[in-house]
């Protein structure tokens, strides 16, 4: 069932078991990895939205059906005949809607391409999610022999963003913006396999930022309770707090991400 409310902005109610819902619609595997960035910003604005983990054969037939433009996930419905995909279009729209994309054009394009330079960082999501035995360990020996040179840059743009603002806590000044987020989701991704990764003293304005990312209250709570990815390198998962978990190959394929509980629908 269907119904729109207003033409600028096509929202829509979703009848899914016994999900009645007038909310965006988001939809992804279940990983943490392209749409978190998302999540984090739909969690920073009080944004409520529907989080569809979906995976195996549901995930297959869907594509078939044409249902992700690209054939990719995550994808954002925002429309019953239409999908919003790619994960920066995604994170764009939550950073609009959580009042975390700059309004200035300059301001826009300096977290723009901080926003980018982390999405450059990008193999740590299927690392962590897809790879396992020796095929883990290459990439991880690899993507972390690289990876010091990418946090200079960071270190010393964010030097340069308190230089223009001694205030300024973050890449996008006094508060954060889509490019705080998407930094702060690779680099968390990345503390999960080497959890002193910043604790040193060659990136400590990055490790005081990382700090000052976890104590914003709705990123911390989101944080606290969303599920643990687990088996990383050997099998891995998410399990939420109730200990249900899945991975690629649970039976099923459809469940909804709830307070970060998996709810499994009546179908």
């Amino acid at each position: 069932k269907y119904l729109f409310f207003s033409p600028r902005l096509p929202l829509l109610v979703v009848r899914t078991g016994s999900f009645d819902m007038l909310k965006p619609r988001l939809v992804y595997l279940p990983f943490r990895a392209m749409a978190e960035t998302t999540r984090f910003m739909f969690a920073y604005g009080g944004i409520k939205y529907d989080d569809e983990v979906v995976w195996g054969l549901e995930f297959a037939n869907r594509r078939q059906r044409g249902e992700f433009p690209w054939d990719k996930v995550p994808a954002l419905h925002l429309q019953p005949d239409r999908a919003l995909a790619q994960s920066g279009a995604l994170a764009r729209y939550a950073a609009r809607l959580a009042g975390c994309y700059p309004e200035e054009p300059a301001a826009a394009a300096y977290s723009d391409s901080v926003f980018e330079l982390a999405q450059e960082l990008c193999t740590i999501n299927p690392l962590i999610n897809c790879f396992v035995g020796a095929h883990f360990d290459g990439v991880k020996r690899q993507y972390f022999a690289g990876l010091g040179d990418s946090l200079d840059q960071l270190e010393r743009e964010l030097a340069r963003c308190k230089g223009d603002d001694p205030e300024a806590q973050f890449f996008g000044g006094g508060t954060p913006t889509h490019a705080d987020f998407n930094v702060f989701h690779h680099l968390d991704n990345c503390s999960v396999v080497e959890p002193d990764l910043l604790h040193g003293t060659r990136w400590p304005g990055l490790g005081t930022w990382f700090y000052q990312m976890h104590e914003i209250p709705a990123l911390a709570e989101y944080l606290r309770s969303r599920p643990k990815l687990d088996g990383v390198g050997e099998d891995p998962g998410l399990t939420d707090r109730n200990g249900v978990r899945i991975t690629q190959r649970t039976p099923g394929g459809l469940a909804h991400l709830v307070d970060g509980v998996f709810v499994f629908a009546a179908r």
